[in-house]
């Protein structure tokens, strides 16, 4: 069995990045041939593996090239990009290898998907956003501050000034939309992987007819520690990027009616608005990663109260591997996760009244300990280990390689 892994960036910029790089690794060590595709180095040392070669376009961030006309340009259709691809994948062996993409809006346009198509290998997409049916990869209205309301590449949809910068912005992205969408449909019944059963749901009715999907979470090791004492903390945290969907400032003023501590741990152009809201409220920039999971076990709650469809945030999954109860909106993909009472609360998104009632319920000692220890237990029950990772996208893999899965089978 051998995939063809598509990334823009050959390291690890965020969590597409992270996913697809883990992904291959484990996916080499498991038995499976990985030819890593990237446009944007450095190449990462996780790369180095007998069973991955890393082939690597000559690419940058589209931002980064030229003009903004050239960049534009390059955005909605990378040709040299279209004939690496196309050169590499003809030299693929037919019934054994299949194309998964992670990431292509950054350096290989929607030149990637028609590459794929017309490849004639199987295609799976990850769905780490929501780029494969909505512009703006967000299906957000960043003018509304509020989910968008329009079906994607619309008329509401095209003449809408929802994009975060401007409409002119907006327009370039419908461009590449269009071609994204013309190349997905060259595409034979590809395989969607959405990284929570949220998402699923949500993404299944805007993507191809003809198209399948599987639920594959992402990885999120966590070594196994002792459960945090979060009768004993006091704050609520907030761990993320302070933006506008990310909706920090919908916390800050919830908090400060409460009466309940809160941290943010981050930066992003809202940090001014959220101290203003709050002037009580802790604001911290980002902490390195290896010093994580201590940040959030020192929390009696982690707070995720975002206003997008956020697909599969994993730092609530690493709340949970430490016994922090979370409260987050129920229309993110981590939602599915929680039995809202028991192990979690769940609220509206943008709802500071209803997330003022959940922070003040989280202030009862036995309330925040009975929902750490059941988070704690259920996370470590079914933990999103690599391997699990791994085995859910080997068996993702094998429903598109029938004759590949028959091989594996009879060997």
């Amino acid at each position: 069995m051998r995939a063809v892994i598509v990334s823009d960036f050959g390291s690890v910029n965020g969590g597409a990045a992270k996913v697809a790089i883990e992904s291959a690794r484990g996916l080499a060590e498991a038995g499976v041939e990985i030819v890593f595709a990237c446009a944007i180095g450095p190449v990462s040392d996780r790369l180095d593996h007998p069973r991955i070669t890393v082939a690597r376009y000559p690419g940058e961030e589209v931002w980064q090239v030229g003009s903004k006309i050239a960049a534009a340009r390059q955005g909605i259709w990378n040709a040299a990009a279209h004939d690496f691809l196309s050169a590499l994948l003809a030299r693929q062996p037919r019934g054994e290898t299949l194309v998964h993409l992670h990431q292509w809006t950054k350096a290989f346009s929607p030149a990637a998907i028609a590459a794929a198509g017309a490849s004639g290998l199987p295609v799976a997409i990850t769905m780490h956003d929501y780029f494969s049916f909505c512009p703006v990869g967000g299906y957000f209205d960043f003018k509304a501050g509020a989910p968008c309301q329009q079906r994607p590449m619309s008329v509401g949809c095209v003449t809408a000034n929802c994009d975060r910068a401007s409409y002119v912005h907006k327009l370039v992205r419908v461009a590449r939309q269009w071609r994204s969408d013309e190349a997905m449909r060259s595409l034979d019944a590809p395989l969607f992987l959405h990284v929570s059963d949220f998402a699923r749901r949500f993404a299944e009715p805007f993507l191809p007819k003809m198209a399948r999907h599987v639920v594959v979470e992402n990885m999120m090791e966590a070594e196994r520690r002792e459960p945090a004492d979060v009768a004993g903390n006091r704050h609520a945290l907030f761990l993320g990027r302070f933006t506008q969907e990310k909706a920090g400032d919908v916390l800050a003023r919830a908090a400060l009616a409460a009466g309940m501590p809160v941290r943010f741990v981050g930066e992003g152009p809202l940090a001014g608005e959220i101290a203003r809201l709050n002037p009580q409220a802790e604001v911290r920039g980002w902490v390195p990663a290896e010093r994580v999971f201590d940040e959030i076990a020192q929390a009696r709650c982690l707070v995720l109260p975002s206003l997008w469809y956020e697909p599969g945030p994993l730092v609530i999954a690493e709340a949970r591997s430490l016994g922090v109860p979370v409260v987050l909106a129920r229309t993110t993909g981590p939602a599915s996760w929680i039995e809202d009472g028991e192990d979690g609360i769940l609220v509206e998104g943008g709802d500071v009244e209803g997330l003022r009632a959940a922070l003040t319920r989280m202030q009862d000692d036995e309330v925040a300990a009975r929902m750490g220890s059941a988070a704690y237990r259920r996370y470590w029950a079914d933990p999103l280990t690599t391997e699990r990772h791994v085995g859910r996208t080997i068996a993702a893999y094998r429903s598109l390689l029938p004759a590949a899965a028959d091989q594996a089978a009879s060997a």
